[in-house]
């Protein structure tokens, strides 16, 4: 996906997979993207994402707009992004399907898109530069701070 904004729920969901020993990838957007603050917000939950066994890849050839899920034999495709902004206010749709031929198909296109990606680790994390860091917490808190007031008007 290339807005990553997962809701607490969602993200815990993936916490606890990886957690059972389920293989649990993530392709996200690299440093081509249309948003950088959107990704610098995201990239607040790769620390507890990692610790929990999930792996993360960013996209590096171009910008990635894809929006899919692939699980087992299930697959997700449409305009949906993994952002708690889409589950709010968007109007988006997703097609899922349940076919082996597709989802066979959807694989390979992943392990070209992974094979195209850099995988971030908790040690690349770490190590990440002051800047980095500083505009992840500056986008991070921004979000944060405009969920928090949008949820108090409902």
């Amino acid at each position: 996906t290339p807005y990553f904004l997962p809701s607490w729920k969602v993200r815990r969901i993936l916490v606890k997979a990886a957690q059972r020993g389920v293989e649990v990838r993530l392709l996200l957007t690299g440093r081509h993207t249309d948003h950088p603050p959107i990704r610098y917000a995201g990239q607040r939950y790769y620390p507890r994402l990692l610790k929990a066994g999930v792996r993360i890849y960013e996209y590096q050839p171009r910008f990635l707009h894809l929006k899919m899920v692939l699980v087992d034999d299930w697959v997700s495709v449409g305009s949906c992004n993994f952002d708690h902004w889409n589950l709010r206010f968007n109007l988006d749709a997703n097609l899922e399907a349940f076919d082996l031929a597709f989802s066979g198909e959807v694989a390979e296109c992943f392990v070209s898109d992974f094979a195209a990606s850099e995988e971030i680790t908790l040690q690349d994390w770490n190590q990440r530069p002051l800047l980095s860091r500083l505009r992840q917490r500056l986008w991070g808190w921004l979000d944060r701070l405009v969920v928090n007031l949008l949820d108090r008007r409902r």
